[in-house]
Parts: C-alpha cells; sequence; structure tokens
C-alpha cells in the first residue's frame, strides 16, 4: 500500500476529533469541560479516572488519559491501543471518518532536505561577528524542509530564496532555524534559534514546544559587541529592517516567524505587502510598533484565531489610527480543521495543499484601507 503523504497525516489529524473519535466506541459523559468514561485499557469500575479532553480546552487538548493505569495519547494512540492497527491503519481509519482521501498523490512533494542560501550581503550589516556568524551557519533543517516542500505553484517557488534571503533565515548545525531580529537601522540585535518537529512526526512543520528557543545574543562575545553598556537588548519586529527597502508597502503583521515568511513566499509582492512578525502573542507594544507609526505606514494585523480579542484591545491602547485588525481570512476561509488556535498560515496551508484557488490580500478589507488612507 502507497506510504501515507506527511501533509496529508497532518491534515487528517488536525480534522480529528478525539471525542468523536473515543465516542464511537463507548458513551460518554460530560464532566465540565471534559468528557470522562471508564477506562478500556484496565478493569475500570468508575468513569471519572478516565478523561478525554476536547480540542477547545487550553492544556492538553485533543488527548486523553487514564489516572490508574497512566496510559494517554492521541486520536492514533488510541486506535493502535483500542483496535490494534498500525499508525498508518490508524491514519486511514481517522481519514475515512473525516472523509479525507489519503491516498490522494495528485501533488508531488520533493522529499530532498532544503539548503538555506547564504544571507544577503545588505549593505545595513557591517558587523563582521554577525556575518560570520550567519554564513558559517547555512545547514538543512527540519522547517525549512517542511516549507520546500509545500505544493507551491512555479512563481512561488520562484520567490522561495529570495524570501529567505531577504529575511535573513538559516539553518544552525543541530538541525534548528535561525530568525535573525533586525531593526530598521540595519543593526541585528538577536537570532532565535527554534526546533521543530522531525519529518515523519505527525506535527511535522510545527515547532517543537518542548523546546525552548535558543538565543545567539546569550553568548558573551555577541552581547559584548551588540550592548557593551549591559542595557537590555530590544528585540525589534521580524523583518522589520526590510522597512527601509520598501518604504511604500503596507506592512502585515503576525505573530510568528513562521508565518510571515509563509505569508510573504504565498502572496510575495512585498512593495506593496511587507509581513513582519512579533514573536509572540503578548509582544505587540507601541514601542515595537514605533518605527512604522514614525513613517506614517498603514498597519494590518493579523491575530491568531484566539487572539482577536487581545490584539484589537492592545490597538486601541496604542491608539494609533492607521493600524487595524484583519482577520478576514480567519473569518472566511477557516474550517474546523484549522484547530481553535490558528493562524492564517494554518488556514493558507490547507488551501494549498487541497489545491484551493489562491487568496489575493488586494481583495480583503479594501474599504477599510481606503477610509484608512
Amino acid at each position: 500500500m502507497a506510504k501515507i503523504d506527511d501533509y496529508i497525516i497532518q491534515r487528517v489529524l488536525d480534522a480529528t476529533d478525539i471525542v468523536d473519535v473515543i465516542g464511537a466506541f463507548f458513551r460518554l459523559r460530560k464532566a465540565g469541560t471534559n468528557y470522562t468514561c471508564h477506562c478500556p485499557f484496565h478493569d475500570d469500575l468508575h468513569d471519572g479516572n478516565f478523561i478525554i479532553r476536547p480540542k477547545n480546552v487550553a492544556k492538553y487538548p485533543n488527548t486523553w488519559h487514564c489516572f490508574v493505569c497512566d496510559e494517554g495519547g492521541d486520536a492514533v494512540k488510541f486506535l493502535k491501543m483500542k483496535e490494534r492497527l498500525s499508525f498508518p491503519d490508524a491514519i486511514r481509519w481517522l481519514a475515512k471518518r473525516k472523509g479525507i482521501d489519503v491516498d490522494d498523490r495528485t501533488v508531488k512533494i520533493d522529499i530532498k532536505p532544503y539548503v538555506p542560501p547564504p544571507p544577503p550581503p545588505l549593505m545595513e550589516l557591517k558587523r563582521e561577528l554577525v556575518m560570520k556568524t550567519m554564513k558559517e551557519r547555512t545547514y538543512a533543517s527540519n522547517f525549512l524542509t517542511w516549507l520546500w516542500q509545500l505544493p507551491w505553484s512555479s512563481q512561488q517557488r520562484e520567490r522561495f530564496d529570495e524570501v529567505l534571503w531577504q529575511y535573513c533565515v538559516g539553518g544552525w548545525q543541530d538541525g534548528r532555524v535561525v530568525f535573525w531580529l533586525i531593526d530598521t537601522a540595519g543593526v541585528p540585535r538577536a537570532a532565535k534559534l527554534m526546533k521543530f518537529y522531525p519529518r515523519g512526526h505527525p506535527k511535522y512543520g510545527h515547532r517543537d514546544k518542548d523546546s525552548h528557543p535558543g538565543w545567539i545574543y546569550n553568548q558573551p562575545v555577541l552581547r559584548e559587541e551588540y550592548d557593551p553598556e549591559g542595557h537590555t537588548i530590544m528585540k525589534p519586529l521580524f523583518g522589520g529592517h526590510l522597512a527601509k527597502r520598501y518604504p511604500q508597502a503596507e506592512v502585515h503583521i503576525v505573530e510568528s516567524e513562521k508565518t510571515a515568511l509563509f505569508c510573504a513566499i504565498y502572496f510575495g509582492e512585498p512593495d506593496k505587502h511587507l509581513w513582519m512578525a512579533t514573536a509572540g502573542k503578548g509582544n505587540l507594544k507601541r514601542e515595537l510598533l514605533a518605527p512604522l507609526i514614525a513613517q506614517e505606514r498603514i498597519i494590518a494585523l493579523h491575530p491568531d484565531k484566539d487572539g482577536v480579542a487581545e490584539w484589537d484591545a492592545k490597538r486601541k491602547e496604542i491608539g494609533y489610527e492607521r493600524a487595524y485588525i484583519n482577520n478576514t481570512i480567519l473569518t472566511f476561509q477557516w474550517k474546523p480543521e484549522d484547530g481553535y488556535k490558528a493562524d492564517v498560515a494554518d488556514v493558507l496551508v490547507r488551501l494549498l495543499t487541497c489545491n484551493r484557488p489562491s487568496v489575493h490580500l488586494d481583495d480583503i478589507n479594501p474599504a477599510i484601507k481606503t477610509l484608512i488612507k
């Protein structure tokens, strides 16, 4: 039987509801925000020992756990234990329940590891130590390989290297990806090293949240180079250095570096639409946007689905009238299988892998942009 493509596996897992899966075998009882039933993996006399956590809970969503026999996991683990299925057969079981064809192989995926190009010789990057660090750290990484293997159009694939080149993204020797944070003056302030799940993992393409990001500025020699007086090093917007290169572009701000990169490749046209990231939901502050506010840029904020209210409150607190919340993609293109914490990239990845028509930014909220201008 043909191997199931990784992006199909991820699509199945994203669409799976653990309550629906276990509810197909047992009658469940609501217990607060969770569900419960007798544990099928030991002689259980009490239905409060076996907990099923729905997709919308904050902690350990879409999982199950027994507090007596200490077994637990996701829907695949449940099917492997309950029905004695292999991993591929469990995926096919889940896919059939959601009407997903796991053997649809119309999209050809390149499985070669992607090695990023050397970072750009930007005129603003004059620090030899930083350039040396960037040039020596050009390795394949799980994230860049996953990004490269998505079924891009020919135009999107043509600008792939250029986007990574402009955003100064590279691979670290241990497989982590390097996101350089460079301010609007062209000064590299820090580099964030992030680990992503490897190929074959159910969450391939997602950040390994059990591994905390590393920071290059924590190395003493770089800290002395950047900050000899011992001041706190400000982390600028990811992609902020490109504002100088594209002075007329509308700036689109998302939470994660991954999403900013994906959208830059997906949409293109950086002279019109320039993507940046705050590197965290809580980092949206006036001082972070200050260089853009000084340039009187139009700023479109694209919060994750669970962060719209928080970012809208922060937008009002910032008090910059040319900034607005743009959640059109999540409002009109989002589906439950994208997840209740989905961001713009999660939705667009699904559209891309399903060969759906591309979304065009110029068609989004034209009336709002006209009013702002």
